[in-house]
């Protein structure tokens, strides 16, 4: 099985709905196909719906976007008004995946490997995380 890697991005300003929609229409123009994770029930559970354009996001607190490219996929979780986005997928040759659909976002001020605990660390302390 591939190893999982990860990485968070930190942005200027915290994120709103604008800049959520900025985002996702980046990866709608780049990567073959973009969905959102979708609560189902009671139960609790998901369903993905695919968004082809930034006015079909389900807003809520907490999205979730799969981002898919060939046999690559990463998953993307954030919040809004925080300024940070987390990513996870499984590590390939060359460039992650789950590193590639941050490239490129606009003001991205940092970004940062999940295993770089001791700058993760700060970061929560400081409570950007």
């Amino acid at each position: 099985m591939p190893e999982r890697s990860g990485f968070v991005a930190l942005f200027e300003e915290p994120l709103d709905r604008e800049g959520v929609e900025e985002m996702v229409a980046h990866w709608i123009a780049r990567f073959e196909r973009v969905e959102q994770a979708l609560p189902v029930g009671e139960r609790g559970g998901t369903a993905t719906m695919e968004i082809h354009r930034a006015s079909d996001i389900f807003w809520e607190e907490y999205p979730q976007f799969r981002i898919t490219e060939g046999d690559a996929f990463t998953w993307v979780y954030l919040s809004l008004r925080r300024k940070s986005v987390e990513t996870t997928g499984f590590s390939t040759s060359g460039i992650p995946f789950c590193l590639e659909v941050l490239l490129e976002l606009p003001r991205i001020h940092e970004i940062i490997d999940e295993k770089n605990e001791a700058r993760l660390t700060e970061l929560e302390q400081e409570g950007i995380l």
